[in-house]
């Protein structure tokens, strides 16, 4: 063990030799690799970063949570989704929809530099603007929106842009669903309320007839016609016979519309009930989502780090300076033993 220990030493004595040996080139690489990481540092184009912080609304649907009486938890306007409504609002963030607004309303195409003329400007487009705007799911069960772009100002309206446009696509995705269920309801009604009023002009003949409420009538005129033949009335009595003639012929058409009109009058309740919830539906304009932090302009650049890129381009020149010696050194092995 103590003849290893100065063979270690002069073996690292060796490389601290060999090294210094080259010292030159060494320097002269890492220096180049200092000064070029100077010049990107001040080449790169800046990039502020500005940040919107959103909680997931628990509901969607405005009937259920202010017209239905048996709403649940899920169905409060005031509580806050958990994480399968986050994903949802993730997934309505990174939508085509809110991507080409987002382009279009502040022309990012020219911000990240694309060539108007470009075969494939869409794709670098999408590429582009996945770099610079990004949307995470945050351990306290938020949605951060993260926008970096050259002007503080303009990453700020980007990110508030896109906090707004959520409530705008998602309105529009329900508006169409919701448009159709108003639409069969409201349908439904109208043709219930026609047959509810053929029901009742059948109702109005058979009143004029003499059926004006067919078991009321019945035992009214049973204790009449009693009354008549203790008395012995006959007048009273052929009139009574004749009003139950009357009752037999329409009374049973009378009962039947009396009952169907009751049951569709109880259905027709129902549906106005579901078309007044289709139209709070269609018309809803409740937020999808609670903004925690509006976006601000920042007043320091987030992109690059300066002393990062000057580090890290200083330090690979000087491993690639020892690279080189080592591909040298090899090379010089390998042409003296093929001398």
């Amino acid at each position: 063990m103590t003849e290893n220990k100065p063979q270690e030493d002069l073996a690292s004595f060796d490389l601290v030799l060999f090294l210094w040996a080259r010292r030159r080139m060494i320097l002269t690489i890492t220096l180049l690799g200092a000064i070029a990481g100077v010049i990107a540092a001040f080449v790169i184009r800046p990039l502020y970063k500005s940040e919107v912080i959103l909680f997931p609304a628990i509901t969607n649907s405005a009937s259920k949570a202010l017209l239905n009486e048996q709403a649940t938890g899920r169905d409060d306007i005031l509580a806050l989704g958990d994480e399968e409504d986050a994903e949802q609002l993730l997934q309505v963030l990174n939508s085509d929809e809110i991507r080409d607004r987002t382009a279009k309303r502040f022309d990012l195409e020219r911000a990240y530099r694309i060539k108007p003329d470009s075969k494939y400007r869409r794709t670098e487009l999408v590429k582009a603007y996945a770099r610079h705007i990004t949307f995470e799911y945050t351990k306290f069960g938020s949605v951060r929106v993260e926008v970096l772009h050259p002007q503080p100002d303009t990453a700020a309206m980007i990110a508030n842009f896109i906090a707004d446009q959520v409530d705008t696509v998602w309105r529009e995705m329900n508006h169409e669903r919701a448009e159709i269920g108003y639409r069969l309801v409201k349908e439904k009604v109208d043709a219930l309320q026609k047959e509810i009023e053929q029901m009742e002009d059948s109702m109005a003949v058979l009143r004029g007839l003499g059926v004006q409420d067919y078991h009321t009538q019945t035992e009214r005129y049973n204790e009449y016609l009693g009354a008549a033949i203790l008395k012995g009335d006959q007048r009273a009595i052929k009139e009574f016979e004749d009003r139950f003639k009357v009752l037999a012929q329409y009374g049973g058409a009378y009962v039947t519309l009396q009952d169907r009109q009751f049951n569709e009058v109880k259905r027709l309740s129902v549906l106005r009930m579901k078309l007044e919830q289709a139209e709070a539906d269609r018309e809803s304009d409740l937020p999808h989502k609670f903004v925690v932090n509006r976006a601000q302009p920042a007043d320091k650049k987030s992109y690059p780090v300066r002393w990062l890129v000057v580090t890290v381009s200083t330090v690979s020149a000087f491993l690639l300076a020892l690279l080189l010696i080592v591909v040298q050194e090899n090379v010089k092995k390998i042409r003296r033993t093929d001398g």
